[in-house]
């Protein structure tokens, strides 16, 4: 009983201190209850050991900030002690559930949900390639002689950092459709906003004629997942987001080559989904024209005609209530042509983004359920740049 009540109060200060959800929030459902994480001794794919002074039975949603969160139906509930504390009776109660969604708890509601900026460190550096370190105060990420070959006889190495100071939002309405008795989802937004600072020089040396596809990329680091935890209205919503920075290339020559290439761009970033249960096209990017200051540089030996392009990307996977859902990505990167004698080419420096949801994504409701592919935008600048300079 000690272990209920202190981690309820655990619970309370912990969702206080969170960034607050805006507007409203969710109305719960007569059919489902919360169960605060405090009240969850053990969850496994379909069944839940619970201490709990709430009556349980069939038919109900559960909803907890348990772990990353999950929603669930009960479907059957067998109380395995039951004790009197004071005017509280405490049950332990085992219980075996499946699949639900939210929108089968929740009987309206309009919820903004800001996570706040990544706080990303060396401590939270889970995976990455030699030369990859963090600068915890500042979250920097340092890239120093980083190296991949994305084909046999051709070698990328990459120097600079780059900075992030982003902030995943979600935004979920949950409303009756016209002419529907069951509430379902409305709007569902997904987005990254802040921005995005890089100092990247790359160089390309091919020891023949040489052609790769863009998409041609390699993970350099990955952090460990950050969980946010929201108390809209009644209803606790857990978001949990694991950032990657992945890096990529594309190009080809018609002769052995070597490249040097730079950005040092600082960027805005507004970027990301929406979900319409309304509107004829169901989904679509949500993008704001970025700001940005680029400063390309150029230079490459051995003379050839060729062209390539030059990338690295933060990476957002986040889960709701433990399920896979949006992908959001912030792309900083410098493409080119060159041609020989004089050594010249035209580059083209920019910012790409792209969000996508994933197939199975219906926790939130069954119409989030098929998702979408990736929405892409793209905004760039062309550049005439000599060995020397770029204007």
């Amino acid at each position: 009983m000690r272990r209920f009540l202190i981690g309820t109060v655990a619970l309370l200060v912990l969702l206080a201190g969170c960034t607050p959800a805006e507007p409203g929030g969710f109305s719960l459902d007569p059919n489902a209850v919360v169960l605060p994480e405090a009240e969850v001794d053990s969850v496994a794919a379909s069944e839940m050991y619970v201490q709990t002074d709430k009556e349980l039975k069939s038919g109900q949603v559960v909803i907890s900030d348990e772990g990353d969160g999950l929603v669930r139906r009960i479907t059957e509930a067998t109380t395995v002690e039951s004790r009197q504390v004071g005017a509280q009776i405490v049950r332990k109660v085992y219980l075996k559930t499946e699949e639900a969604s939210l929108e089968e708890a929740v009987t309206a509601g309009d919820a903004s949900l800001d996570f706040g900026d990544l706080q990303i460190g060396q401590d939270s550096l889970v995976q990455a390639l030699p030369g990859v370190s963090v600068q915890d105060v500042t979250g920097k990420i340092n890239i120093n002689n980083v190296s991949f070959q994305p084909v046999q006889g051709v070698t990328v190495t990459l120097n600079g950092f780059v900075q992030q100071k982003l902030s995943p939002k979600f935004r979920l309405v949950i409303n009756r459709a016209a002419g529907s008795s069951v509430p379902s989802v409305d709007v569902f937004e997904a987005a990254l906003s802040g921005s995005l600072t890089a100092s990247l020089q790359a160089k390309i040396v091919a020891d023949k004629k040489f052609s790769f596809a863009a998409g041609t990329e390699k993970q350099i680091a990955q952090f460990a997942p950050l969980r946010q935890a929201f108390l809209v209205g009644a209803v606790p919503v857990v978001v949990v987001v694991t950032p990657r920075l992945v890096v990529g290339a594309s190009g080809g020559a018609d002769n052995p080559v070597t490249i040097q290439a730079g950005i040092q761009p600082t960027l805005s970033v507004n970027a990301g989904v929406k979900y319409d249960r309304d509107a004829e096209k169901k989904w679509v990017g949500v993008w704001t024209p970025p700001s940005f200051n680029l400063n390309p540089s150029f230079s490459y030996e051995v003379p050839g005609n060729g062209n390539g392009q030059l990338y690295a990307k933060m990476v957002l996977d986040v889960k709701l209530y433990g399920v896979a859902g949006p992908t959001l990505e912030a792309k900083p990167y410098v493409g080119m042509n060159f041609k020989p004698a004089p050594a010249t080419a035209t580059v083209r420096a920019g910012l790409g983004a792209s969000g996508a949801v994933s197939g199975g994504f219906k926790v939130l409701g069954k119409g989030l359920e098929l998702g979408t592919s990736a929405l892409t935008y793209d905004a760039s600048k062309d550049y005439s740049c000599s060995a020397s300079t770029c204007q």
